[in-house]
């Protein structure tokens, strides 16, 4: 499947976006099932593989059109969505669900319109999420009217509800509906028939279905004042829904009221469930993440550990009476063996490394390991002794360029913060980029291939990954001390870092450049209007200018309910636009709901308009979101703030990357 020579991918940016990289894998009924994408030979697009992890890696699937792993059937059988055509489709690239057998060939077993949003196979029956009609009561009324509507070129939607998107796209007129379904043959021609499962009021989120099928656990999204959202988990079993883990907001029963919670997996017994639980963010009151066990069949619920100070993120059973989960590590992202009964937790990886998209197999753990300067792979975990044994590549491997060490400073209050630093190899002292990543909770722990810093240090720049105050993985006293002040202790932590990057030999700190996307590029526009010519040049991407306005317009009702009362009116960037004393390049995808692109119009009205400096930029993509997908697309992304940073930083004459004409 891959070279065993590193594959030199940053000699040109049609190389790095070229790259073959796994985007996921999951693990269940003793299979891994790697999805891998490459690109097109027009390189304008992605397409998506399915590959099974193993001692010899097996190709499962190889359309041109590309096909996402659906659900690993109980028989052996697997289920993914493709666009790809076959006899009975009536409409060319229309998306359905196939189904490939152990041994066969692929057909499908499902054809509707809007497809499949989620598949579980368990108990011997199907799970399936689909999106349906608001009004439509059964699957033929839905296909009617989809088809209505598209002959004759309906796209408008009525909303009852908020929110009316998310991230990049529109919620409507079709939502999520829950149905179920007994299991195609393996061998016959037969489709799969939908029964519809009922569900509690609200915006169905997720599913979590027991080993042998017989209890679900439902998210349920719902809503008050409007805009505020919360979620609940709600146990379907014998036919009959039992609340389950109800936000008190919406139950007005005794707990936290700003807590939300989501279903995790069944034990395998069944008779106990993970649920993960997230407080709402307000000040004085900031975000936590936390796990939860619960008694299926009495509901009570106890943290699963008092003493794990950092933020879970993924959690699985290893067997009844213990699980694995991933936490972010001080600029790591770890394994984690958790005992259910008494809450002892036991780093399991202490490596530099991050791993995700953990499953159990025969009481291993499979998962994808990667690293700030390596993408994805997939390995084994002893749970155990944490040993690591990496299994066969489904891609290249990455040649590194240049070397990565770490950043240390003391914040204004005397707290230690680090950052990951990327140098180029040089004699000479290299000038510095500093990435502020976004969230804001979140941390630099792991490879991207959005904000990568290798691209930049094959170029000669050293990187600098800040973890500032609201980072991750520090514990939750580093969350408290940031989260109540967008533009406060963050801002200092990252100076602090930048200074005490400047001040090593290797480093000209002579000419600096900022950047950062999302929380990344409200820092970014924050710091234009309060460090004057302290950076040569900025660069800012889907980010928050005027914080009232965001709050009010992006598609997360909870912005409003944080930054609006108390923080838009003292840390707004928009409000100090008089103030920006040097070159601000802005890059916006359209479809960005999230942080939407009205946003940087506005900024770049107040650049052209306020500003003191000369030679403002504004990058504009008229059909991405809040990230640079399309391959082509990203690359001009990189050659555009390369070519930003090499006029402000190292003095070049400007060069308008020839793609954008």
């Amino acid at each position: 499947m891959s070279s065993t020579t590193p594959q030199q991918i940053y000699s040109s940016l049609d190389d790095f976006v070229s790259t073959p990289r796994v985007t996921g894998m999951e693990t269940r009924h003793g299979r891994s099932i790697a999805s891998v994408a490459t690109i097109s030979d027009k390189l304008d697009s992605y397409s998506t593989r399915l590959v099974e992890v193993g001692q010899e890696p097996v190709p499962l699937t190889r359309a041109k059109k590309g096909e996402s792993l659906a659900a690993i059937g109980e028989r052996g059988e697997i289920y993914f969505t493709s666009k790809r055509d076959d006899d009975r489709s009536e409409d060319e690239g229309t998306e359905a669900l196939w189904m490939l057998p152990p041994h066969g060939e692929a057909r499908v077993v499902l054809r509707r319109p809007g497809g499949v949003d989620g598949v579980i196979a368990a108990g011997g029956r199907l799970f399936i999420v689909a999106s349906s009609l608001e009004t439509a009561t059964n699957e033929d009324e839905h296909a009617e009217v989809s088809k209505k509507r598209k002959e004759r070129g309906v796209s408008a939607i009525l909303h009852e509800s908020f929110p009316v998107r998310y991230w990049d796209h529109d919620h409507g007129p079709a939502y999520s509906r829950l149905y179920e379904a007994t299991l195609p043959s393996l061998d016959g021609d037969d489709d799969i028939e939908l029964t519809p499962v009922e569900v509690p009021a609200g915006r169905l989120e997720s599913v979590e279905v027991s080993d042998d099928g017989s209890a679900l656990l439902v998210t349920m999204e719902e809503t008050t004042d409007g805009t505020v959202q919360w979620r609940s988990v709600y146990l379907i079993r014998d036919g009959k829904t039992i609340p389950f883990a109800l936000a008190p907001a919406i139950s007005g029963e005794e707990g936290d009221r700003l807590a939300s919670y989501r279903a995790g997996a069944f034990s395998p017994s069944g008779d106990r469930a993970i649920i993960h639980v997230s407080t709402a963010n307000r000040d004085g009151h900031p975000l936590r993440n936390t796990i939860e066990i619960a008694d299926v069949a009495t509901a009570q619920r106890h943290p699963l550990s008092t003493s794990f100070d950092d933020w879970p993120s993924e959690a699985v059973w290893l067997d009844q009476s213990t699980l694995i989960m991933t936490a972010d590590r001080r600029g790591r992202a770890s394994l984690y063996r958790v005992d259910v009964g008494s809450g002892e937790h036991t780093l399991l990886t202490e490596d530099d490394d991050a791993y995700h998209d953990i499953g159990v197999c025969d009481g291993v753990i499979f998962c994808l390991q990667s690293a700030i300067d390596q993408p994805s792979t997939p390995v084994t975990v002893d749970p155990v002794s944490g040993d690591v044994t990496a299994l066969p590549r489904l891609t290249p491997e990455i040649a590194k360029v240049g070397r990565l060490t770490e950043v240390t400073a003391t914040g204004e209050d005397g707290t230690q913060v680090r950052a990951w630093l990327a140098l180029p190899e040089s004699d000479e002292p290299a000038p510095l980029a500093v990435f502020v990543h976004g969230g804001p909770w979140g941390s630099w722990n792991d490879w991207t291939w959005r904000w990568n810093p290798g691209p930049f240090v094959a170029r000669g720049y050293a990187v600098l990954l800040p973890d500032p105050a609201i980072s991750t993985g520090y514990g939750q006293a580093m969350i408290d001390r940031g989260n109540d002040e967008l533009g406060g202790v963050p801002c200092t932590d990252i100076l602090a870092l930048v200074d005490a990057a400047e001040a090593r030999d290797d480093i000209s700190g002579e000419k600096t450049a900022l950047l950062g996307g999302s929380y990344g590029g409200y820092m970014a526009n924050w710091m234009a209007g309060h460090t004057g010519d302290r950076f040569s040049c900025i660069v800012t991407h889907a980010s928050l200018w005027n914080v009232d306005m965001m709050g009010r317009t992006t598609d997360n009702g909870e912005w409003h309910e944080w930054m609006s009362p108390t923080q838009a009116g003292t840390y707004s960037p928009h409000a100090f636009a008089e103030q920006i004393e040097v070159p601000m390049l802005v890059i916006h995808g359209d479809k960005d709901y999230r942080v939407p692109v009205s946003q940087s119009h506005a900024l770049w009205h107040s650049l052209l308009r306020y500003s003191k400096a000369d030679g403002h930029r504004f990058l504009y993509y008229p059909d991405e979101n809040h990230w640079i997908l399309k391959p082509s697309n990203s690359a001009v992304w990189y050659e555009t703030v390369l070519a930003f940073l090499d006029t402000h930083v190292r003095g070049a004459d400007w060069k308008r990357p020839e793609l954008l004409g």
